[in-house]
């Protein structure tokens, strides 16, 4: 106040004046406050939905994990089909009274209806009972090979059959066979020859045994070992007198259906090149058919046919030479074991010129003379176009 008790100079102004000016001060202000948050408002907006698009669509985001997640889940419920079926496979095995398998499945084998399917093969038809079917899918050159499951034990226990050599015989049959159960020697009743074989060897110290206590059982071949690349140009002479032989200058061997046999061929040789067919692989073992494997899958053959392996009536010997698989009708899924070519084994002749083995027929054979079961043999030179042989499949110790 002065002196005269008047107000400051801001007492003269007009009242209404003065709160228009406030008020448009104050409008002003607003409006910049207003600007300033909407800007800011929109960065913050663009910032949240940025985040989101991140958490979304990101390396490490909603989508990207919600893909991993499925995939994950998809790894973890084949994994436990796998070990179920190695489960259910192991109790197969143990009512079956044989040995459950160590190996851990998915690494080399998958357990199925019981039997251990290798890795880079698929089970295709059958079952343990009828004839267990596996086919090579790995891509190789061996891809499509074909191979029936022959299960077995070392002691035959609980009705199974024992993995052994049998001298299989029928009444009236000029070729009887006897078997000798303290020396193991089986012998014709035609002649004082003796055939035997000892337990082969597949790997290192390894048995054929051992992995029929491992897995309980074998695969042999569904046909007999045919070749591809056919040479229509082949040897049929050994004239220099190889022990390992062949009369095809190319090709490789198969066991696959409706394939040139690969005949003309000494037995070291087709012990080589069965042991080669899967030489590379560290799941299986193959090799040249032995006398054990031969007999055990004629008893197998023999629980629903029976009489096949020693009057193999079944087998059509036309009097021409077939291809593989062609000619005969399968005995649980497994074709020409009874007839088409003989077959060379690793079993072992006692006649001083002989050695080698063959079992079977031949296309031109009658099959109630010279069914599966019989034994004839052979030099180690010999190679002529009734005889070929048969490869067999280990899983791997």
């Amino acid at each position: 106040m002065n002196k005269k008790g008047n107000v400051g100079v801001d007492a003269h102004i007009d009242p209404k004046k003065r709160n228009k000016n406030v008020g448009a001060g104050l409008v002003s202000a607003g409006n910049g406050i207003t600007l300033v948050a909407l800007v800011i408002t929109i960065i913050v907006l663009l910032i949240l939905a940025g985040i989101t698009i991140n958490l979304t669509v990101g390396q490490k985001g909603i989508i990207t994990r919600a893909q991993e997640a499925g995939k994950n889940y998809q790894e973890a419920a084949k994994k436990e089909d796998e070990d179920l079926g190695k489960f259910l496979g192991e109790a197969d095995n143990i009512i079956a009274g044989i040995n459950t398998p160590t190996t851990p499945s998915g690494d080399n084998y998958t357990m199925v209806d019981g039997v251990p399917v290798p890795k880079g093969f698929e089970h295709t038809e059958g079952t343990k009972e009828t004839g267990f079917v596996i086919r090579d899918n790995s891509g190789t050159d061996t891809n499509g090979n074909e191979f029936v499951w022959i299960p077995c034990t070392e002691d035959g226990a609980n009705e199974s059959i024992k993995y052994d050599r049998y001298a299989f015989s029928r009444t009236g049959w000029s070729y009887t066979q006897t078997k000798n159960e303290g020396t193991g020697e089986i012998k014709r009743a035609d002649n004082s020859y003796v055939f035997t074989e000892t337990m082969p060897m597949i790997e290192g110290t390894k048995t054929e045994l051992d992995s029929i206590k491992r897995y309980g059982g074998f695969y042999i071949g569904r046909y007999e070992t045919g070749i591809v690349d056919y040479d229509a140009n082949v040897k049929t002479s050994n004239t220099n007198k190889e022990t390992e032989w062949t009369g095809y200058s190319n090709g490789k061997a198969v066991v696959q259906k409706d394939k040139q046999v690969w005949n003309y061929i000494t037995r070291d040789m087709a012990k080589k090149v069965a042991e080669e067919m899967y030489h590379n692989n560290d799941v299986v073992i193959s090799r040249l058919c032995s006398s054990y494997a031969w007999d055990t899958a004629l008893k197998f053959i023999e629980t629903n046919h029976i009489g096949y392996a020693t009057n193999s009536g079944g087998d059509n010997y036309s009097g021409t030479l077939k291809h593989t698989g062609i000619g005969s009708t399968p005995k649980n899924n497994i074709y020409n074991m009874g007839g088409n070519v003989r077959e060379w084994t690793t079993e072992v002749c006692s006649h001083p010129d002989y050695p080698c083995t063959l079992r079977g027929g031949r296309y031109n054979h009658t099959a109630s003379d010279i069914p599966a079961g019989f034994r004839s043999y052979g030099s180690q030179t010999s190679a002529d176009g009734y005889f070929g042989f048969r490869s067999t499949l280990f899983v791997g110790l």
